[in-house]
């Protein structure tokens, strides 16, 4: 960014809208312009909105420079910040010669689109792709400082990996929820602090790879990281780049051995090297299986096709063919035949309204009664928006906002916002949320007639955490335990059961032939619940070898067998088996709660498997309730 500072239609407005450090690019161009010594800058956040306006007071008569970093994060004072601008346009608020103010701010629709409008707008992010970012990386980097340390070649490779680890972690963006649960905007600054950390540690040619390894996991990095499991694999990732063993000569970034640290005095051979290697960088580098970018390319596409969607026209041509208001007809009288209108709470097993010894009613009973509570108010919301929709089609009502958006839902094949506010997490399309609700409706039905099934469909619940703490607590009643030193171990059983298969059991006419029951062996264990209905993310049960396996080409969310639930006071110590987070839905991110987990979570299920922790922390494995189609 550069600029002769003699004319008077030089604009006084810089937006910087970046992915990167823009601070760092910002302090060279100042100080290349001489005015690192009349620069004054504020982050904004809470609060900060009058600090900066008095700080844009004070330098304008000065004719210095204003610096406001990270604007998307001062909605609140973005109208107060368009009238600043707005004012510098004017005669009576024109500032000195020489004065310039500077924003950065993520991509945000809350920015002033006048400010915009009458700036300079400078867009900088990471270069895209592994080989990319590594090169830029070399590239900025000064020679002296990379060969030259008392270290030698354990200094440049410690150098290296640093980049590499840097690139990787910007890398697993593009996976979607198999890189991190919650896209974090690490840059250059990032990357800068943690070489200078290095550099001050070791400065005595000394490696304390304990304080490294925290500071930049858990400060450096990992201040920006705000799920637990994504911080579980920052501090995996790390490993493989920063570590003790990486300094072994012929140690290799990934299986194939296309990925290491070369062993050169000069920066040049390093990025040789980074030129050397392929542009389309394959999943293996980042520890991932190859069906992580059948994952990315999927969502490409449906992101793609969905923007498509949505620009489409609403009416039609003058060709045949329903028009939109048939559609959508057809769609609410179908909908409205399917979907019973609630669930007859009067119909409830009356052995599951009898007290225990202590007067209470059983744990499970009272998840019950509150989730059929739940669906009955979605039920409810729902045949009353499509009766108001079809008064509005037909014009018998004026089609208010909301239900125009109900209508748009419907075009494009999506769940209504109306309803999604009403109901449980989920991200399948139309048809698919219409059939998922059948299936929830029978299975309460079900337990409300007939008591709890040998295995229990979590998915199918609103709050699937209920079920679970439900079954701790009757654990604790039963044997005069507190419940929070109850926890779960899992027991994975030799059988696949599909909710749907349930449902056509349910649903079948009776015949004098005797069928096969779909829950086979299974029975109610005395203690705990059996659980089926999840799905696995990033892996696959081999049921021969009863372990967590590498899924098949191709395969993305195979499902997991029946599990068994069981209550424990404790669980062996060390426990080589993998610790799977179990989420509601493939979107993991959810809105954050003080304990560190997104509102999506469920639980963490403890899965055997011959790999290491390690192995399937970095490939994103988890457990999902449902999948999105």
């Amino acid at each position: 960014m550069k600029y002769a500072d003699t004319t008077e239609t030089i604009p006084l407005v810089f937006v910087l809208s970046t992915g990167s450090d823009p601070f760092g690019a910002f302090q060279k161009f100042a100080t290349e312009m001489g005015m690192r010594e009349r620069v004054h800058s504020i982050s904004l956040g809470q609060g900060q909105g009058p600090v900066a306006e008095k700080m844009i007071n004070a330098a304008k008569p000065k004719g210095d420079w204003i610096f406001l970093q990270n604007c998307h994060l001062a909605a609140s004072w973005m109208l107060s910040l368009e009238v600043i601008v707005a004012y510098l346009a004017t005669e009576t608020g024109t500032p000195a010669q020489g004065f310039r103010l500077f924003l950065s701010s993520m991509p945000t629709p809350k920015f002033p689109v006048s400010v915009l409008q009458n700036s300079v707008k400078v867009t900088n992010e990471p270069p895209k792709g592994l080989k990319a970012n590594v090169k830029r990386a070399l590239i900025e980097m000064e020679e002296d400082f990379f060969e030259n340390h008392v270290l030698g070649q354990d200094w440049r490779t410690m150098l290296f990996g640093i980049c590499m680890f840097h690139a990787i972690i910007q890398e697993r963006k593009k996976f979607g929820p198999l890189g991190w649960n919650i896209t974090y905007e690490f840059n250059n600054s990032d990357r800068e602090c943690a070489m200078m950390n290095l550099q001050m540690f070791c400065e005595d040619g000394h490696m304390p790879w304990d304080a490294l390894e925290y500071i930049t996991s858990l400060i450096t990095y990992g201040g920006r990281v705000t799920d637990m499991w994504d911080q579980r694999c920052l501090t995996t990732i790390l490993k493989l780049f920063f570590s003790p063993p990486t300094l072994e000569e012929g140690y290799t970034y990934s299986e194939s051995g296309t990925y290491y640290c070369p062993r050169s005095d000069k920066l040049e051979d390093y990025r040789e090297y980074i030129d050397s290697l392929p542009s389309v960088e394959n999943p293996e580098v980042f520890g991932m299986h190859e069906n992580a970018n059948i994952a990315f390319e999927t969502k490409e596409t449906v992101t793609l096709i969905q923007t498509i969607v949505d620009v489409q026209p609403r009416a039609t041509g003058g060709g045949g063919g329903d028009t939109p208001d048939q559609i959508v007809w057809r769609i609410c009288d179908q909908t409205r035949a399917r979907i019973a209108k609630k669930i007859n709470k009067s119909n409830i097993n009356p052995a599951l309204m009898v007290p225990d010894d202590m007067g209470q009613l059983h744990s499970l009973t009272t998840v019950l009664i509150h989730e059929t509570d739940r669906f009955n108010t979605l039920l409810s919301l729902l045949h009353y928006s499509l009766n108001e929709l079809q008064k509005a089609i037909k014009g018998v009502v004026v089609m208010s906002e909301a239900f125009e958006e109900v209508f748009t839902a419907f075009m494009n094949n999506r769940v209504p916002n109306m309803w999604h506010k009403k109901g449980y997490n989920s991200l399948k399309t139309l048809g698919s949320w219409i059939f998922d609700l059948t299936l929830r409706i029978d299975f309460m039905e079900k337990w409300l007639v007939e008591g709890l099934q040998p295995s229990s469909w979590v998915s199918g619940l609103f709050f699937p955490q209920g079920l679970l703490t439900g079954s701790l607590q009757s654990y604790a009643r039963r044997y005069r335990v507190p419940i929070d030193a109850l926890m779960f171990d899992f027991y994975p059983l030799p059988m696949f059961l599909s909710q749907e298969d349930v449902y056509k059991q349910n649903t079948r006419k009776k015949s004098t032939v005797e069928e096969q029951n779909v829950y086979l062996f299974l029975e109610r264990p005395e203690d705990g619940i059996n659980i089926h209905g999840l799905f696995i993310d990033a892996g696959r049960w081999d049921m021969r070898a009863n372990l967590l396996v590498d899924p098949f080409p191709g395969q993305m969310n195979p499902p997991l067998p029946v599990v068994w639930f069981r209550p424990v006071l404790a669980l062996p110590k060390p426990d080589p088996r993998y610790e799977a987070p179990l989420y509601k839905t493939s979107e993991r991110a959810g809105v954050l709660s003080t304990t560190g987990h997104s509102t999506n979570f469920v639980l963490p299920v403890l899965l055997p498997s011959d790999q290491t922790q390690s192995f399937w922390i970095i490939r994103g494995t988890a457990l999902l309730t449902q999948i999105t189609d």
